[in-house]
C-alpha cells in the first residue's frame, strides 16, 4: 500500500481555499474558515489512478458547555454519505471513500452536513450572529494505491482473530498460549511494539514483560494532533533545549516532569528537587530526545514494529485514520489501534480495519491517576494476536509459505522472530 498525499487546502486568510470554496462559508480568518449554517461545499478537481482516497479534516467545532456540548458532522463525497462525527474538541478527522466515488463526475463534491450550528450570539456576551459549525483549518485528499497488488490484502478487512477461552489461566499458562501462538517468548513479543503515547500503560506493559525498548512515546504523553504534526514534520527540532522546561510537581517528594514545548511532550524524569540541577536535566534531556527522534524515525522507515495508539474514552475511525497516513508517509507501517472491548468484539480480539491498521479490543484501561494498574492479560492477548496478524498482513522476505501460521490462533514455534 503506498499513500501520497494529492490536495492540501489551507482555510486560513493566507491559505488557497478560495479556489475550492462552495456555499456555506464565513470569510476566511487568520487560521480558519468558518463553516456556517447548515452545510458547507467543498469543490475539487477530478482525481484518478487511485485505489482509495482518505479526506482528511483539521476542524474545530463551536461548542457552548452546558447548552451547546458538541456538533455533529456528517460528510458526503458526490452525495454519498462517508463518515459520521460528533466533535467537542479540536479534532483531526479522516473519511475513506473508493476511487470509483471520485470518478463518478467531473469534479468531486464534499458535503459538510452539520445540523448543530448555532449563533454566538444566543450566548451570553457575544454579538456574533452567524450560524456557526465548525471552523475548518486543513483539507488533505491522501491517494492509497497498489492495495490490488500488495502483499497486505491478503487479509480481509473484518477478519477477527480472538481469544476464546482464554479466561482465568495462570501467568504460566498465559505466557505458554502466547508462545505457541506466535512462536515468541514474552519478551520477544513485548518487543515487536512500540507506544505512540498518550500515557504510560503500555511502557509498564512492556516492562512487566522483562522488556525495556528505547522509545521516543514510550512513557511520554501528548494530544493526537501534535503526534501527527510531529510525525509529518519528522519531529523536526525536538530536543531543542530552549523547548525543554523542566517542572517541579507533586507533593511531598517534588519530580521534575519534562513539558517539551514543541509538540507538547509531557513526561516523568524520575529526578527529585535537590538530585540535579535544572540547567544540567536540560542539556541531559535534549541529548536524549534528540537520539531518540533519530531512532523513531529510523523505526518508522524500517516498518518491522507494530505501533500502539490508545486513549483510555476510546478513538474513533475518523480519529485514528490521520495517524494511519502520516505513519504511512515514511513506509508500509502496521498502527494497532486498541478501544475497549464491545459484545460482539470480546477482550483480546484483534480485528483487520484496512491494509496495515489493526484494531484491538482490551477488557480495560488503566486509571487515569494509576497507569501501573492495567490489564497484563489482556494486553498480552492483543498483543499475541496483533503479531499473528501483523504477520500474515506483511510477511517476512525469508517466508516460503503462509503455512506457518492460520487465523486459528496456533503459530509456528520455529525460529525466534515470528513477526
Amino acid at each position: 500500500m503506498a499513500v501520497e498525499c494529492d490536495l492540501t487546502i489551507g482555510f486560513a486568510t493566507s491559505g488557497n481555499s478560495q479556489g475550492f470554496l462552495g456555499g456555506g462559508w464565513a470569510s476566511s480568518e487568520d487560521r480558519f474558515t468558518w463553516g456556517i449554517g447548515a452545510e458547507s461545499h467543498l469543490l475539487l478537481p477530478p482525481m484518478n489512478g487511485a485505489d482509495e482516497y482518505i479526506l482528511t479534516l483539521d476542524v474545530i467545532p463551536f461548542v457552548h458547555s452546558p447548552k451547546l456540548p458538541g456538533q455533529r458532522l456528517i460528510v458526503s463525497v458526490n452525495d454519498t454519505v462517508v463518515g459520521s462525527t460528533e466533535l467537542s474538541r479540536p479534532s483531526l478527522l479522516g473519511y475513506r471513500f473508493p476511487g470509483s466515488l471520485a470518478r463518478q463526475s467531473d469534479r468531486m463534491v464534499v458535503t459538510l452536513q452539520h445540523p448543530d450550528a448555532a449563533r454566538p450570539a444566543d450566548f451570553a456576551g457575544s454579538a456574533d450572529t452567524r450560524q456557526l459549525a465548525v471552523a475548518v483549518l486543513e483539507a488533505n485528499v491522501y491517494r492509497i494505491t497498489g492495495l490490488a497488488r500488495s502483499a497486505v490484502t491478503r487479509l480481509p478487512p473484518g477478519l477477527m482473530l480472538g481469544a476464546a477461552n482464554e479466561r482465568n489461566r495462570s501467568d504460566d499458562d498465559l505466557a505458554e498460549w502466547a508462545r505457541m501462538r506466535t512462536g515468541l517468548t514474552i519478551p520477544q513479543l513485548a518487543l515487536q511494539f512500540e507506544s505512540l503515547g498518550e500515557n504510560c500503560e503500555f511502557g509498564l506493559f512492556q516492562r512487566r514483560c522483562d522488556a525495556e525498548p528505547l522509545g521516543l512515546l514510550r512513557f511520554s504523553s501528548t494530544f493526537m494532533r501534535n503526534l501527527i504534526r510531529g510525525i509529518d514534520n519528522g519531529f523536526d527540532g525536538l530536543g531543542d533545549p530552549e523547548e525543554i522546561e523542566p517542572r517541579l510537581e507533586g507533593e511531598s517528594r517534588k519530580e521534575y516532569m519534562i513539558h517539551e514545548n514543541k509538540y507538547g511532550l509531557v513526561y516523568h524524569t524520575f529526578v527529585y528537587e535537590g538530585q540535579r540541577s535544572v540547567w544540567l536535566l536540560r542539556e541531559q534531556e535534549s541529548a536524549r530526545l534528540k537520539f531518540l527522534r533519530r531512532k523513531f524515525m529510523e523505526e518508522l522507515e524500517l516498518g518491522d514494529k507494530i505501533f500502539v495508539y490508545k486513549f483510555s474514552p476510546g478513538t474513533t475511525q475518523e480519529e485514528i485514520l490521520p495517524l494511519q497516513m502520516a505513519l504511512n508517509r515514511y513506509g508500509e507501517v502496521t498502527l494497532l489501534w486498541v478501544v475497549p472491548a464491545e459484545r460482539d468484539r470480546p477482550a483480546g480480539t484483534v480485528e483487520v480495519v484496512m491494509p496495515g491498521l489493526l484494531k484491538g479490543y482490551i477488557d480495560r484501561f488503566a486509571p487515569d491517576d494509576n497507569a501501573h494498574d492495567f490489564s497484563f492479560d489482556g494486553w498480552l492477548r492483543l498483543c499475541a494476536n496483533a503479531c499473528v496478524l501483523a504477520r500474515l498482513q506483511r510477511p517476512r522476505a525469508d517466508d516460503d509459505t503462509d503455512a506457518d501460521s492460520d487465523t486459528t490462533g496456533q503459530a509456528s514455534t520455529e525460529g525466534g522472530n515470528a513477526c
